[in-house]
């Protein structure tokens, strides 16, 4: 194919050179393809294709494909045209000479090895899978095997390994592909925000360029026997224990004027067998005492509702009326403070909305005043004022990708909007501590951020980040504590903390028995007068 014109293009576009394997690729390579050649400032000039294709999928492989990675796969291999406009090179041979005739900024290498190239372009960089190319379909099969419990996926730079961008998840336990697939989802992402900081004129580099470089040295990937043995034995365990337990949330509320970061000194609520309670938010009520607003999932039904317990100030509570029902589901019930009202945000990523209530009458009359987002699937959306600026901080996922791992933030004036991303979204891309678990709050002169810990399981334990710099430019924070379960024998989690003056509220998980009887975890003394076992509704 001839070369594309490049004086045709404008001097400040971003010249983009793709190195693909030889033959099928999977289907996200195709999809990342298009995804480039769409974005703005950014042109696909090059399509370079290795001399050595990818490897079959071996049995094991296979196996893992059919129970755990079924229909339009983006792992699956497809044939790779060669983008309108864009020229095409095959082999190895000179490409560094090659790629200079076409006038080319970057180049994303997605060979089973790829490796540096004398006098290619200033950016060269490669996606890296728990330190494998990410093309190779057996990228994070060590992970997985050796029982990590986290898996990083990392945009870096070929020649030395100097991170561009990087993002820790959950490792899947039970399969590679679908550990593969999450993991990829997010670089995919990061390939399109590296290109566009580029195009825009910055550095190319994100919220871990400045971590350490690290080579990559090819490591034997576990064998198939050892990889199916492996699966087998924890999805049979996996499967086991879900036909066995049923999950149940639960409240516990701690009494106190200052918050409370010690959940063993907390009343245990249990919510009938039939359903769960989490996401506990604090409010004070009219006169005395205050009101907890609450997920609640009836399991039969498998979509949340907003309820609201109301706590008297003897520690004392009331079963939940309703507050809010949609057609989808509903939970985080954010409540805050602002102008003389009370406001909620509840989330709505069902609904790919994040919608802003103001309350009409404590605890269930909510008038809805705007949509402050449409069209995107954010969880757990907190809002704060900080530094003369209103703060939203949620997950927001990849197509594909855990809900846990990347937090965004937004600024705004108000909490009206209009709503602005921030410079450096996400600001943090780590499933130890990116999703929200409550309001942020002054501890001690620091600004705590609670955050749940979501590896090695979905709302594991509560990690408190202080934010140490926010700026719409800039978001530095440090873990500051840390907040685990297990304070009772059976409480296996804690994902939300939730403090008004007088009461602190958390949640916890338990694993209850489907079939046999169970004794609930019990409560520690309520207060200093006396002891209190945990309660049923």
């Amino acid at each position: 194919m001839s070369p594309p014109d490049l004086s045709s293009l404008p001097p400040a576009v971003l010249r983009l050179a793709i190195f693909a394997p030889d033959g099928p690729v999977p289907a996200w390579v195709l999809r990342l393809v298009g995804d480039c050649t769409g974005l703005p400032g950014v042109a696909l000039t090059a399509l370079l294709r290795d001399d050595v294709a990818l490897p079959e999928a071996d049995w094991a492989d296979r196996l893992d494909g059919l129970v755990f990675d079924r229909g339009s796969s983006p792992l699956r291999l497809v044939p790779l045209e060669t983008p309108a406009g864009a020229a095409e090179c095959s082999g190895t041979d000179d490409a560094a000479g090659w790629l200079a005739g076409q006038g080319c900024d970057v180049l994303l290498d997605l060979r089973l090895s790829p490796a540096a190239l004398p006098d290619g372009p200033a950016h060269h960089w490669t996606l890296m899978l728990a330190g494998r190319p990410a093309v190779d379909p057996l990228a994070g099969a060590a992970t997985v095997v050796d029982g990590e419990d986290s898996t990083e996926i990392r945009l870096q730079a070929v020649a030395d390994g100097t991170p561009v961008d990087s993002s820790v998840g959950a490792s899947c336990n039970f399969s590679i592909r679908r550990n593969r697939r999450r993991a990829i989802a997010k670089g995919m992402g990061m390939v399109r925000r590296a290109l566009l900081r580029l195009a825009r004129g910055n550095a190319g580099e994100g919220p871990d360029a400045s971590a350490p470089a690290s080579a990559w040295v090819p490591a034997e990937p576990p064998a198939a026997a050892a990889r199916f043995t492996t699966l087998l034995q924890r999805g049979v365990s996996r499967s086991a224990l879900k036909a066995l337990h049923r999950d149940q949330w639960g409240i516990a509320l701690a009494l106190g004027e200052d918050i409370c970061l010690d959940p063993a000194r907390a009343r245990l609520i249990h919510p009938p067998a039939d359903r769960f309670w989490a996401d506990p938010m604090v409010w004070p009520a009219e006169g005395a005492g205050w009101w907890v607003f609450i997920e609640e999932v009836i399991y039969r039904e498998g979509k949340g509702s907003l309820q609201a317990i109301r706590v008297h100030p003897s520690g004392d509570w009331e079963p939940p009326v309703p507050v809010m029902r949609r057609p989808w589901h509903l939970s985080y019930p954010f409540v805050f403070a602002w102008n003389g009202e009370l406001w909620m945000v509840p989330e709505s990523g069902a609904n790919r909305t994040v919608e802003l209530y103001r309350c009409a009458g404590l605890p269930d009359r909510w008038e809805k005043v705007q949509d402050i987002f449409t069209g995107i699937d954010l969880v757990d959306a907190t809002l704060f004022a900080h530094d003369g600026r209103w703060w939203l901080l949620g997950n927001v996922s990849e197509p594909g990708a855990d809900k846990h791992d990347e937090l965004h933030a937004f600024h705004a004036e108000t909490p009206l909007g209009p709503w602005l991303p921030h410079a450096a979204n996400p600001v943090v891309a780590d499933a130890r501590f990116a999703r929200p678990a409550g309001p942020v709050f002054m501890h001690e002169g620091r600004l705590l951020r609670p955050a749940q810990v979501c590896v090695p399981e979905y709302g594991h334990a509560l990690s408190l980040q202080c934010i140490d710099r926010l700026t719409p430019d800039d978001y530095v924070e440090h873990t500051e504590g840390h907040i685990a379960p297990g304070w009772r024998p059976g409480i296996d989690c804690v994902h939300t903390l939730s403090h008004q003056p007088g009461l602190t509220a958390f949640d916890f998980l338990v694993r209850r028995p489907r079939f046999a009887p169970w004794r609930l975890p019990q409560s520690a003394p309520l207060t200093a007068a006396g002891n209190d076992e945990g309660t049923t509704a």
